[in-house]
């Protein structure tokens, strides 16, 4: 994967956030965090081969489909990381950056599956995919710093989702 920075995609993601008050019944966070090379490094020193390798798997065995070989991981200065209509956008100030992109690629792959539809017929979209992320800690709990927890928001939902999802692999 390939991180890079995207001014373009920074002022979108800040317009994104500047428009809420708050994010899934919680007052937004706010902030800028720098964004330069040794950001960028860090990440890069972050991804290695063997994450990228578990994680393209397991992205796999999810979705049955690959991310495209191109697949860029912008990084941007604010509080959030977000999936953007060009991929995913994480913020420079994560403290999990390998849960986030893990987090955010999910959400990516969702818009692209028929998860949305087969699993939340009666649930916006934006939900869904949060509520679907509790499925991250049964795929990437080798590679992730620790567990993704989602929004509180979701918390029951991804509970019980968790069970339907278990069922339907055994």
């Amino acid at each position: 994967m390939k991180f890079v920075y995207d001014e373009k995609i920074d002022k979108k993601c800040k317009e994104d956030i500047k428009a809420c008050k708050f994010i899934f019944n919680e007052e937004k966070k706010t902030g800028v965090f720098l964004v330069n090379k040794k950001t960028i490094k860090k990440f890069e020193s972050i991804w290695t081969p063997k994450i990228e390798e578990v994680f393209s798997k397991k992205i796999f065995e999810i979705f049955e489909a690959n991310l495209s070989k191109d697949f860029v991981c912008f990084l941007n200065s604010t509080p959030y990381s977000m999936d953007i209509k060009q991929g995913i956008s994480i913020s420079a100030s994560t403290k999990t950056p390998i849960r986030a992109i893990c987090h955010e690629a999910n959400h990516y792959m969702f818009r692209k599956s028929i998860y949305k539809e087969k699993y939340f017929p009666k649930i916006d979209i934006e939900e869904a995919k949060e509520i679907f992320t509790v499925i991250n800690n049964i795929y990437f709990q080798d590679i992730m710093e620790n567990q993704d927890i989602g929004w509180k928001k979701f918390w029951k939902d991804r509970f019980n989702f968790l069970s339907i999802w278990l069922k339907n692999m055994a």
